[in-house]
């Protein structure tokens, strides 16, 4: 009987695949390679952390404008051979961020020894008087960070009632809940620049009260609806121009602690009885 197909015959290709792989035969090229550069890694490090060439040299502060330069140096202290990689760099921003003129701080690293410091200062924005009569110079976050005897020259004036003195912390920021009301009022008296205050008053109930210049008060109360009296405030100026006199005598005081009702109180002429 004769054949009409032939054998099929495997493919070289497939047969090749098909062969079985010794993996327990070690790939001693891939070991050797592998140890090279373990060992290359290993003397890099060794370099990097051992050489005199990496060792902090410099120190270069910068940003300084109050605090002085010695009282940054006292809060870190580089050691006489000092690795630059090994400075423990978060410790010492730690350390100058602890004090209170202090807002931010970083340390940067430069190749192949050098340490930056950049030191960012609080920016003054109000003295506040405390129960005690002493000036606390505080930031727009509320946060004391100088004591002085008497408010800094260019500073809004603050007399601030509702906390004890002793609450005053250098560094916290003040637990006083007239202050915000008091930010708001200073933001509205420099947007309209025509009403000067020579001092923001805060009451042991933390009800807030302006001083214009010609010691004219106006009363706003608490801190609610700061914003709203201030606009109040703003038409009463536009009606009555001699509200905004410095020098007005008629004016006793301006009363802001219901915005829909506000009341003026004007000093009563006196009548002389003629001889």
């Amino acid at each position: 009987m004769l054949r009409t197909h032939a054998r099929p015959v495997p493919h070289l290709r497939l047969a090749r695949r098909s062969k079985p792989i010794n993996r327990r035969k070690p790939n001693i090229l891939r070991r050797v390679l592998g140890a090279a550069v373990l060992v290359l890694i290993a003397e890099c490090v060794a370099v990097a952390l051992l050489s005199p060439r990496f060792q902090v040299k410099t120190t270069k502060v910068s940003g300084l404008k109050s605090i002085p330069l010695a009282r940054i140096r006292a809060q870190f202290r580089v050691s006489k051979g000092q690795n630059l990689f090994l400075a423990p760099t978060g410790d010492w921003e730690e350390s100058i961020a602890r004090l209170p003129a202090v807002a931010s701080v970083s340390i940067a690293k430069h190749l192949p020894g050098s340490l930056e410091v950049l030191v960012q200062e609080r920016k003054p924005w109000a003295s506040v008087r405390t129960k005690d009569g002493r000036w606390h110079t505080i930031d727009k976050n509320f946060i004391p960070f100088r004591v002085t005897a008497s408010p800094e020259a260019g500073l809004l004036r603050i007399l601030a009632s509702d906390f004890e003195a002793w609450e005053a912390i250098p560094g916290i920021a003040l637990p006083s809940a007239g202050l915000e009301a008091a930010q708001e009022c200073a933001d509205w008296i420099s947007d309209y620049g025509k009403f000067p205050v020579t001092q923001i008053e805060i009451d042991a109930g933390s009800k807030v009260c302006l001083n214009r210049v010609g010691g004219v008060p106006v009363y706003l109360g608490s801190s609610e609806k700061t914003r709203e009296k201030l606009t109040v405030l703003e038409k009463l100026l536009a009606e009555r121009p001699d509200l905004a006199l410095k020098d007005s005598k008629s004016l006793h005081y301006i009363n802001l602690f219901a915005a829909d009702a506000p009341a003026i109180a004007e000093v009563l002429p006196t009548t002389e009885k003629k001889p």
